[in-house]
């Protein structure tokens, strides 16, 4: 588990560690294995989770200290190579090889066999992003084999946590218990899971709290869908210390955290509000004429003029001098450094903490602070929010899977001449659909001497579309951007064969200004041209790029769900040639539109209209949410399939 960089500041939960609490369980396994017997219901799926057992174990250490500790064991059953390839390595997250208080491994193969993995063959392997890890060769292993491995880590304390216990794979057993001293009283639920949970006090000091399910089905990853925040997981959290002066009062609350942001990023000493206003007044953002404009000002020099690491200590983290010096900031200390800012311009502000939903959910009523992963600003006065640790974004354009979305506003609160914090669980609204769009212009004639088509093609792309497009081409060099040219125009002439092209509004102040990002250019293409006989086919379909496609043999499981609203238009006209007439002309009108209550919410239509030897073809792709219910993934997924039927649409010219 990753500790969450927005939360490295003291718990301070007055926790009272009692005396040294006896060792964790070490975990066994059976002396002489033996296969399991597999029911025919499993016997099509290439692995089959037998056992998947985990613990959490709060140890007192003496001296006010509390360790924590994980051990997972799992009895896997392979049913074909896939299930093999899935499992002949396993990885072992660890900070440091000290963390790794025990480990096995081994596998039984269909003949009895048993190999154990030596410690000395498991071999460390480091991440791009520095995560270390071990991993666990499985050699040998065939189809009928079964592998089973367990170690047991010590990681840095954390009084929240979540266990995902579903996957591609079926469990038939799965057991999660959180072991911790009498006085700690912690809460466990279940999402997308019913779970009853087992309080057992009988072991003198410890109370283990366990969570067992059985038959948790395997899922399969689907197209559309957020796949891991529909997995059936548990999460839990500390909530009372029956030690502490007010044992019925819970602990770890969002009011609590609210406090904790507001003292650590949101206080500061006089000396560092001095230090700030300097900065303010150097780059004159004081004398700016409105909100908006100081808040854009501000966020474009501090995401040029800073680069923003998580392996600054502590004390220079948060020491605001240090960074104007150094122009180097954790994500904590840039953090601050926005806040002081706004602070020191008067502009009123809330931090806002929230997560990405394709992964996970703010919970008004069950407080995990790691969800709590992401970091924002909000502007009461604008409405608006700017995403201080995304570099390649810009107010108000935040990243939209941190939105639409429940999270957790800290909002300060005066009482005399106390000011604090209390927390609000509150949507981030995504900026209107409007403003999101993809439109594709297509200008196609045949160039009659070298049985080619000359396309001219601009990409117009706003809002949310333009960001990822936008930041690569900005960071990119002169090659990137020439190879991204070239895969624009093979998507829509199958050509590379690139005659002019150009760029508009290629830098992050077009964000603050509406400006979309513009692609075009001049292509000759051979590729979207056949001859057929007598006459000629015209790949027209093509022009839109390759599109999705969701052909699906088994039962939808998840609600659909996209990054955020918009919406996909194209114009294209297609000059006909003398001496040609288009044959089959209907074959570009589509029709599927499905609303929601007053309004559309899904849908492809296409048209066309002849003007003159011009065919002027219309397309337009609307999706007006971000979450679609299960009732309606039928009408998604014609939605979708439309779009990709139309590139298989192909004009016949017919000679005269």
């Amino acid at each position: 588990m990753k500790n969450n960089p927005l939360l490295l500041f003291p718990l301070l939960l007055s926790l009272a560690a009692g005396a040294q609490q006896p060792a964790i369980v070490h975990e066994q396994w059976a002396a002489k294995p033996a296969l399991h017997t597999i029911d025919d219901r499993f016997k099509k799926e290439s692995a089959l989770i037998l056992f998947d057992n985990r613990r959490i174990e709060y140890i007192d250490e003496g001296s006010d200290r509390i360790g924590e500790y994980r051990t997972f064991h799992r009895i896997v059953h392979l049913n074909d190579d896939q299930g093999i390839e899935s499992f002949n390595k396993v990885y072992l997250g660890y900070h440091d090889s000290a963390d790794i208080v025990e480990m096995r491994a081994r596998a039984i193969l269909p003949n009895g066999t048993v190999v154990e993995v030596r410690k000395e063959d498991m071999k460390n392997y480091q991440d791009e992003d520095g995560s270390k890890f071990k991993i666990f060769a499985m050699e040998g292993l065939e189809k009928g084999a079964e592998v089973e491995y367990f170690y047991t880590l010590k990681r840095n304390l954390n009084f929240f946590g979540s266990e995902t216990l579903q996957g591609v794979f079926p469990v038939l057993d799965a057991n999660v218990q959180i072991r911790c001293p009498s006085r700690l009283v912690f809460q466990v639920k279940g999402y997308n899971c019913d779970i009853d949970v087992n309080t057992d006090s009988s072991n003198s000091g410890v109370t283990a709290f366990t969570v067992r399910l059985k038959d948790i089905s395997g899922a399969e990853k689907e197209k559309y869908a957020a796949w891991d925040a529909n997995l059936k997981k548990l999460e839990y959290r500390l909530s009372y210390n029956k030690k502490s002066n007010t044992p019925s009062s819970r602990i770890n609350t969002w009011n609590l955290l609210a406090q904790r942001i507001h003292a650590n990023y949101e206080v500061f000493t006089d000396k560092e509000l001095n230090r700030i206003g300097d900065l303010v007044e150097a780059n004159g953002w004081q004398k700016l004429p409105d909100t908006r404009q100081k808040i854009i000002l501000v966020e474009n020099y501090l995401k040029k003029q800073f680069t923003s690491r998580n392996d600054i200590d502590m004390e220079k983290a948060a020491n605001i001098d240090w960074m104007l010096k150094n122009k180097i900031a954790s994500i904590y200390g840039i953090v601050r450094l926005y806040a002081g800012i706004f602070k020191k311009l008067g502009i009123d502000n809330q931090i806002v903490l929230t997560c990405n939903r394709d992964d996970m959910v703010i919970d008004r009523s069950f407080e995990n602070w790691n969800n709590a992963s992401e970091i924002l600003f909000y502007f009461p006065g604008t409405g608006k929010f700017l995403a201080p640790t995304l570099p390649a974004f810009r107010y108000p354009w935040i990243n939209p899977y941190w939105g639409a979305e429940d999270a957790f506003y800290c909002q300060t609160t005066t009482i005399g001449n106390y000011t604090t914090a209390i927390a609000a669980i509150k949507n981030v609204p995504l900026e209107d659909m409007s403003q999101s769009y993809h439109r594709t212009d297509v200008s196609l004639q045949l160039d009659p001497a070298s049985d080619t088509v000359i396309a001219r093609v601009k990409e117009t792309l706003g809002g949310y579309v333009s960001i990822g497009y936008r930041g690569a081409y900005i960071i990119s060099n002169a090659d990137d951007r020439h190879t991204m040219m070239k895969e624009m125009a093979r998507s829509t002439t199958n050509s590379e064969r690139i005659i002019t092209s150009n760029v508009e509004n290629a830098d992050f102040e077009s964000y603050a200004d509406g400006k979309p990002f513009i692609m075009e250019a001049t292509i000759h293409s051979e590729g979207l041209l056949e001859n057929a006989g007598r006459n000629l086919l015209l790949k027209i379909g093509g022009v839109i790029g390759k599109q999705e496609e969701m052909y699906q043999e088994k039962p939808r499981q998840f609600p659909v769900q996209v990054a955020f609203p918009h919406t996909l238009e194209r114009f294209i006209d297609f000059t006909v040639p003398a001496g040609y007439k288009v044959k089959n002309p209907d074959d570009l009108v589509k029709r599927l539109e499905y609303p929601g209550g007053s309004q559309l919410t899904v849908g492809f239509t296409s048209d066309y209209k002849m003007e003159g030897d011009v065919l002027r073809i219309h397309i337009l792709e609307t999706y007006r949410s971000c979450y679609y219910p299960l009732a309606d993934y039928e009408n998604f997924k014609k939605v979708i399939n439309a779009a990709a039927d139309f590139t298989k649409v192909a004009l016949v010219l017919e000679k005269k």
